[in-house]
Protein backbone atom coordinates (compact mmCIF):
# COMPACT_ATOMS: atom_id res chain seq x y z
CA UNK A 1 0.00 0.00 0.00
CA UNK A 2 1.29 3.43 -0.96
CA UNK A 3 1.77 6.03 1.99
CA UNK A 4 -1.00 8.64 1.78
CA UNK A 5 0.67 11.82 1.52
CA UNK A 6 -1.65 14.06 3.08
CA UNK A 7 -1.48 12.30 6.18
CA UNK A 8 2.04 11.80 6.56
CA UNK A 9 3.32 14.98 8.93
CA UNK A 10 5.79 17.11 7.53
CA UNK A 11 7.21 20.38 8.24
CA UNK A 12 5.70 23.05 5.85
CA UNK A 13 7.98 24.32 3.47
CA UNK A 14 7.93 28.03 3.66
CA UNK A 15 7.13 29.09 -0.44
CA UNK A 16 9.86 30.79 -2.52
CA UNK A 17 9.18 34.62 -3.08
CA UNK A 18 10.25 37.54 -0.60
CA UNK A 19 12.78 36.43 2.10
CA UNK A 20 11.32 36.40 5.78
CA UNK A 21 12.07 39.43 7.96
CA UNK A 22 14.87 38.09 9.79
CA UNK A 23 16.40 37.03 6.67
CA UNK A 24 16.07 40.95 4.96
CA UNK A 25 17.39 42.12 8.07
CA UNK A 26 20.26 39.57 8.65
CA UNK A 27 21.09 40.35 4.51
CA UNK A 28 21.10 44.13 5.14
CA UNK A 29 23.14 44.18 8.14
CA UNK A 30 26.22 41.96 6.65
CA UNK A 31 29.01 43.85 7.25
CA UNK A 32 27.31 46.80 9.16
CA UNK A 33 29.42 47.35 12.30
CA UNK A 34 26.40 47.83 14.54
CA UNK A 35 29.12 48.95 17.64
CA UNK A 36 29.95 52.39 15.45
CA UNK A 37 25.84 53.21 14.79
CA UNK A 38 25.31 56.26 16.00
CA UNK A 39 21.59 56.64 16.29
CA UNK A 40 21.66 60.67 16.90
CA UNK A 41 23.36 61.36 13.87
CA UNK A 42 20.60 59.26 11.77
CA UNK A 43 18.17 60.88 13.63
CA UNK A 44 19.46 64.43 12.39
CA UNK A 45 20.19 63.40 9.05
CA UNK A 46 16.45 61.56 9.49
CA UNK A 47 15.34 65.29 10.96
CA UNK A 48 17.15 67.60 8.04
CA UNK A 49 16.28 65.06 5.13
CA UNK A 50 13.18 67.15 3.30
CA UNK A 51 12.52 64.62 1.00
CA UNK A 52 11.08 62.34 4.06
CA UNK A 53 7.57 62.52 4.99
CA UNK A 54 6.56 65.28 7.56
CA UNK A 55 5.49 62.79 10.23
CA UNK A 56 9.00 61.24 9.87
CA UNK A 57 10.69 64.22 10.58
CA UNK A 58 8.30 65.19 13.18
CA UNK A 59 9.63 61.88 15.00
CA UNK A 60 12.61 62.30 14.80
CA UNK A 61 12.96 65.86 16.02
CA UNK A 62 10.47 64.73 19.10
CA UNK A 63 13.30 61.97 19.64
CA UNK A 64 16.20 64.44 19.62
CA UNK A 65 14.64 67.04 21.91
CA UNK A 66 14.17 63.59 24.43
CA UNK A 67 17.33 62.93 23.93
CA UNK A 68 19.04 66.37 23.72
CA UNK A 69 17.06 67.72 27.07
CA UNK A 70 18.31 64.96 29.42
CA UNK A 71 21.39 66.25 31.50
CA UNK A 72 24.61 64.38 30.84
CA UNK A 73 25.43 65.32 34.90
CA UNK A 74 22.36 62.93 35.51
CA UNK A 75 23.26 60.50 32.83
CA UNK A 76 27.11 60.04 32.46
CA UNK A 77 27.75 57.89 28.77
CA UNK A 78 24.02 59.35 27.19
CA UNK A 79 25.57 58.61 23.99
CA UNK A 80 27.50 55.53 25.09
CA UNK A 81 24.01 53.84 26.89
CA UNK A 82 22.26 55.42 23.70
CA UNK A 83 24.27 53.47 21.14
CA UNK A 84 24.08 50.27 23.34
CA UNK A 85 19.77 50.21 23.33
CA UNK A 86 20.18 50.61 19.83
CA UNK A 87 22.60 47.79 19.16
CA UNK A 88 20.58 46.07 21.24
CA UNK A 89 17.47 46.77 19.23
CA UNK A 90 18.70 46.00 15.83
CA UNK A 91 20.39 42.72 17.06
CA UNK A 92 16.86 41.67 18.50
CA UNK A 93 14.91 42.19 15.01
CA UNK A 94 17.66 39.25 13.59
Amino acid sequence: MVDDPAATPRKPRRKGGRPSRAEASAKALLGVDLAACDPVAILRAIALDCSQPGSTRVAACKALLRVEDQDPAEDPGGDARINARAVALMRRAN
